[in-house]
Parts: structure tokens; sequence; C-alpha cells
């Protein structure tokens, strides 16, 4: 009798075993056939121009004449991107659903392939990547001074330039650069090797995104040594769309922060983690945030106060070292330190865009920014001074503390830009199981909001309600994950700390 029921278990045990890896082998294939569906817009548009030169970049998302209907197509976008997204959260969930970093890699490199295939269709700023890069590889012009729109109106009437040609009808074209000089390098040496050819140039940027974005899947395990994380970054459908997709290029900040974490943390070497943080400073400035938690994390066991101090101006000194000769490549004087505040002067896509849009004069808007401005540097300030004089904290609680002030930074001094929320992945491995969760719905709850432009069209008036779809969805993911939080409270500490 007790064999018989040892045999039913064993039988019982197996059925369940095969049901599980079925689960998961079945959400891997629905994953990539709707990243499949996802790119057949974009095939189809290729197929009947064979060019992207007259490629209209605001929300086409057309499968056939059926669906040539702005509500029609973009309601089909949104299916897709809840269907990718509930898959995205399952595989999460799923225990051992790649057996090894390898098997991953390699899974999130054909999906990556696969959204290689996709358009930048609600996104333009690849094509300004492209134009800054053209006028300085090609024309050599500088580009913190002279504008893509500049040199098309010199050139204009003799221009055999496929990619001065396509980003002169970006709306950014009559800016400077707006970005850090390794930015620009990245721009520059991509668009030069793309030899005036805009579809190979729009290649050539993503595959270097696709490059870094395996790295990066990488990167993270070698911190964590978990795969976890690297499914929560690599397989987010926030990635493959915006930065596959749209090409943006937060991505290679990501890329540099990991690898300042990763020298810091698993190799001790203060000196390489201090110059990749300062390279991704010259992309974009946030990094620079993170400058005071590497030098005093590093030196934590130095007892002396002063002798810390001197440690945080040594390598403070070093890394303004580092920046300083990237800004040398394009500096002709200090006005180029002034591109970085061009953005955040903008409303768009801000909680203040509603109030702004109300206000003909902006002078309440601008006093309530100069006030979450000050707020947020005093909260910064007071972070770096507890660090200073608290020895005993440990990695983890640090950057989750560093995790709120750089949401309080999106979201009150930057913009809700869907990309922006890349900035928090290369730390998410070190948050609460909640928090996680959070991050990860506003990944997801910002792609969803976005989709007001494609419905409309992009316009300052639509922005408060992208907000409001960001935040709310956001909170939504949360509740109906309210089990999931419950039950993870017991693993916080245990599972999801390193």
């Amino acid at each position: 009798m007790k064999d018989v029921k040892k045999k039913r278990n064993e039988e019982k045990n197996v059925n369940i075993q095969s049901i599980e890896i079925n689960s998961k082998l079945l959400l891997k294939i629905l994953l990539i056939i709707t990243s499949i569906i996802f790119v057949i817009p974009s095939i189809k548009y290729i197929i009947d121009n064979g060019t992207i030169m007259n490629f209209n970049t605001y929300y086409d998302f057309t499968f056939n004449d059926l669906t040539d209907n702005k509500n029609i197509s973009t309601i089909m976008y949104l299916i897709l991107l809840i269907i990718s997204s509930v898959i995205y959260v399952l595989m999460i969930g799923k225990n051992k659903i790649f057996q090894n970093i390898k098997q991953l890699l390699i899974y999130v490199g054909v999906i990556s392939l696969i959204f290689m295939v996709m358009l930048p269709w609600t996104s333009s700023d690849i094509f300004y990547y492209m134009g800054v890069g053209e006028i300085d590889s090609v024309y050599h012009q500088n580009p913190y001074y002279v504008t893509i729109e500049d040199v098309y109106n010199e050139n204009n009437g003799n221009i055999q330039d496929e990619i001065l040609e396509k980003s002169v009808t970006n709306p950014w074209s009559s800016t400077t650069v707006v970005y850090g000089p390794m930015a620009q390098l990245l721009f520059k040496i991509t668009t030069k090797i793309s030899f005036k050819n805009v579809d190979l140039c729009l290649f050539m940027f993503k595959i270097i995104n696709v490059l870094l974005h395996i790295l990066n899947c990488y990167l993270i395990y070698k911190i964590t040594k978990k795969i976890k994380f690297s499914i929560i970054y690599g397989l987010n459908p926030l990635i493959f769309l915006e930065f596959i997709g749209n090409v943006h290029h937060d991505i290679v900040i990501v890329t540099f922060v990991l690898l300042a974490l990763y020298f810091l943390l698993k190799k001790k070497q203060i000196v390489p983690s201090v110059i990749f943080l300062s390279i991704a400073t010259g992309i974009k400035y946030y990094p620079i945030l993170l400058l005071p938690i590497v030098i005093l994390y590093y030196f934590k066991d130095e007892k002396k106060i002063s002798r810390r101090i001197i440690k945080c101006m040594k390598y403070g000194i070093l890394f303004v070292v580092v920046l300083a000769l990237q800004y040398l490549i394009y500096a002709k004087d200090f006005s180029i330190l002034t591109a970085m505040l061009i953005q955040n002067s903008k409303y768009y896509k801000t909680i203040y865009a509603g109030l702004a849009f109300g206000f003909e004069k902006q002078m309440p808007v601008i006093e309530m920014r100069r006030l979450v401005l000050i707020i947020f540097v005093v909260a910064y300030i007071k972070f770096c001074f507890k660090l200073l004089f608290n020895k005993e904290q440990k990695f983890y609680k640090i950057i989750r503390k560093y995790n709120w002030l750089l949401i309080l930074f999106i979201l009150s001094l930057s913009n809700f830009q869907q990309t922006y929320y890349i900035w928090l992945l290369p730390t998410i491995m070190w948050q609460k199981g909640d928090m996680i969760k959070c991050i990860i719905g506003l990944t997801i709850a910002s792609e969803i909001g976005n989709s007001i432009f494609m419905f409309y069209e992009e316009d300052s008036k639509y922005d408060l309600i992208f907000v409001l779809i960001t935040v709310l969805g956001t909170l939504i993911l949360l509740l109906t994950n309210k089990k999931l939080i419950k039950n993870n409270k017991k693993l916080n500490n245990k599972q999801l700390q390193l």
C-alpha cells in the first residue's frame, strides 16, 4: 500500500514538474510571438517604402489599410503592450525559468534582434542624435555652438546627405546639443561609419544598444549572482520599446553606472569606479549623485572623519578632471555647461505640465519648481552628511535612500519621460520587494500613459493626462499585486538584499 502511494506521489510530482516546464516554455514562446507582432507594422513600412527617409515618427502603428485609423491602431498597440507586460511579470515570478545566465542572455539577444526591426514610431530623438553626430563628423562643426538647422541652411541646395536631410525635420534641429560630450562622441562615431546613409545609421545605433543591453544583463548578474535581477532588467518591455525600438541613449549610462558599481563592489577598486561614473556623467549629469556613495562606501572603514573628507576631495578631483577632459574636446567657453539646463527648463511631461498650460504667465509654476529644487538639495546634502559621519551603514541601505532621492529628482525636478525610469534599474537589486514592484510598475504604466499622445498628438495639453495615467497605473498595478507584496515582506531581507 505504501509503495502504491509513493508511486502515485512520484507520478504526481512528475506531472507537476512537466506542467511547470511546459508553462515556462509557453511564456518564452508567447513573448517571442508578441514581439514579432509588435514589429509587423515596421516590416510593412520598410517593404512598402524601402527606406526610413519619409518615415512619420509620430505614432504610426498600422498593420494594414483596415487599421489605418489612429484610435484602432493605438488600441491594438495597447493590447500588445499589456499582453507583453503580463508575460514579463509572469516570467519574473517563475522560479528558474532560465537555468543559467547564458540561456537568459541568448533569449534576451533573440528578443532584442526582433525589436531591432522596429522603427522609432513614438519618438524622433534618434534623428536628433544622427543630426548632431553628422554635423560633427562630416561637416566638422561644433554641435555645442552650431545647430543642425544652421549647417543645413549653409549647405542648402548642395546637400547629398540623407542623415542631414532627415535630421533637419526633427523638432530639436534648431537646438544645440543638450547632452554631455561622451554622448556626442558616440553620435559622431556612429554617423561617421554610416556614410550619410540614414538607414545604415539607424541600424548602427540599434546594434550598439542591443550589445549594451546584453552586456548590462551580464553585469547585473556579475554584481548580484542572481538571474532574477537580470530578468527584471533584461525582459522589461520599456527597454525593448524605448531603447531598442526608439533607440534612446540612456542605456549607455546604465552600462557605465553598472561598471562603476561592479568595480566598487566586486573588484574593490575605487579609481576605475570613479572614472566610469565620470564617463556616465559625461552623457547625462544625474550619475554625479552617486559619487559621494561610491567614495564614502569605499572608505567606510576609515575611522577619522578628516581622512574621509580628504579622500572625498582627492577622488572628487579625479572625477572632475576626467569630466573636464571630456568637455575640453568641444568647449570654447563655459557656455557649454548650460546645455544640460535646456531640457530641465522644459515642462514637457512633468508634474508641472498642467499648471504651466493653465497659466499665461508661468511664474507660479517656476516658483513651485524652485521650491522643490531647494527641498531636493537640502535632502541630498543631509543624506551626504549622514553618509560621511555614519560608518556602519550597509551598501543596500545607502542605495535605498539614494533611490528615493533619485525618484524625487525624476518626478519633481525632471520629467515623467518613460525613458528616465531606466535610471532606477542599475540599483533595483538593493531595493525592498515592494519598491522593486513599484519601479516595475512605473516602467509599464509610463508606457501605457504615453499612448495618450498616440491617440491625439504630441501636445503639452495632454501632458497632465500622461502624468496621471503613469501615477494611477502604478498604483493599480501595486494594488492588484497586494497579495504578493504581503508575502514579499518575509522575503525582503533574506532574498532581495545583497
